[in-house]
């Protein structure tokens, strides 16, 4: 069934944080929580009884145990921790491991009070209505966002096929724009590849089941087509699953750590290189600020072992990892349990990952990158993947 997985948020409206977004995390689904302790919550009780006693209108009481369950995460200050309903739950794990679901195409990221664009699915309903990355979303049908979670956000705008939503944007950071789009099944691509000259690209665009091997399937065929090197391009890419994110870079190495973390109280879990052997063609590695979790996991791997340069921008600077537990009525509660550590022993925080050639314009990244790798093609470059 469901296992662990690293996803920033995917706020995938697309969401991998509904899903996670993204934003990007890791999370473990379909387990079941623990019990609760014995702590007072009297306050609570005392709260419930005077709502039922005294408030004007009949209290719809599943109505006030979400509000008090979305209450008390909030209470953590962590953006990354919610409550999902039942629904909520189902739809997370089928966009996780599926990259399917029902909305408008994008991913969002959030920073403080701002919900921010990072990504635009090609050819959905946002981008087909010139919706770009750095939008920002303010309301979601009428109701402000900023104080809702990343995937409360997300919750909001997903829904089912051929109904509407109306997003509040700030656009450019100051004209306030109101749209109205349809949702629609997107399938979230997650790999493309080409050939540009020697170089063989590798577009990875989420994380989502099976993706590992579509790399190794991928290289392979480049290579046949006489790749001389490779560039990891995981701009915008927000995440996925941790299993996808060790076997994504297992493609380039033959052993070795590529990531490990450990939770409170317990032993330090370590993701070390699969078996399979990684490919010893020149390596580099493309990201930006939407590039955030499992992005992060692999392009920190490929830095710390001096794999191949890292290109680009600062990625998002999401490394901690969530987990996904199941409640009772089949609900679900994501915390936040631990933070990454890097083969090098670094914790990803805000800073994100620091390229080692920095490009800024957008357009340029892709050629620059090129041209790095075509400076180690000729200068005889030959990483060893158990480097």
């Amino acid at each position: 069934m469901f296992t662990r997985y690293s996803t920033r948020v995917l706020a995938a409206v697309a969401v991998l944080s509904l899903l996670g977004t993204l934003v990007g995390f890791g999370y473990v689904l379909g387990r079941t929580a623990s019990p609760g302790s014995n702590s007072d919550f009297s306050l609570l009780h005392e709260i419930q009884r005077q709502i039922e006693t005294s408030a004007v209108d009949q209290p719809d009481e599943q109505a006030l145990t979400e509000g008090a369950a979305r209450g008390m995460l909030r209470g953590l200050e962590d953006p990354y921790s919610s409550y999902m309903t039942p629904e909520a739950y189902r739809v997370f794990g089928e966009e996780l491991l599926t990259g399917r679901y029902s909305g408008v195409g994008i991913w969002l990221n959030r920073d403080e009070q701002v919900v921010k664009i990072v990504a635009v699915v090609p050819g959905g309903p946002a981008d087909d209505a010139g919706v770009v990355p750095g939008d920002q979303v303010q309301s979601v049908d009428g109701a402000e966002v900023a104080e809702l979670s990343l995937d409360e956000v997300a919750q909001n705008i997903l829904g089912e096929s051929g109904t509407e939503v109306t997003l509040g944007l700030l656009v450019g950071g100051e004209e306030l724009k109101e749209l109205t789009l349809v949702r629609e099944k997107i399938e979230l691509p997650s790999l493309e590849s080409s050939m540009e000259g020697d170089a063989g690209v590798l577009q990875l665009l989420s994380f989502t089941g099976g993706v590992g091997s579509k790399v190794v399937e991928a290289i392979d065929d480049l290579e046949a087509q006489g790749a001389k090197g490779l560039v990891l391009d995981m701009r915008g890419n927000p995440g996925g699953s941790l299993v996808e994110a060790v076997d994504v870079a297992s493609a380039f190495f033959d052993d070795g750590l590529i990531v490990s973390y450990q939770e409170r109280g317990q032993e330090e879990k370590v993701f070390n290189a699969t078996s399979q052997p990684g490919t010893d063609l020149p390596l580099v590695v493309l990201v930006d600020q939407g590039s955030a979790s499992a992005s992060e996991i692999v392009a920190a791997a490929v830095q710390d072992r001096e794999r191949g340069p890292v290109v680009g921008t600062e990625t998002y600077g999401k490394g901690s990892v969530q987990q996904v537990f199941e409640l009772s009525d089949g609900s679900a509660v994501k915390l936040t349990v631990a933070t990454y550590h890097t083969p090098s022993g670094r914790v990803i925080g805000q800073e994100g990952v620091e390229p080692d050639v920095r490009v800024e314009d957008r357009d340029q990244q892709l050629p620059r990158a090129i041209e790095v790798l075509n400076e180690m093609i000729d200068g005889g470059a030959q990483v060893a993947a158990a480097s």
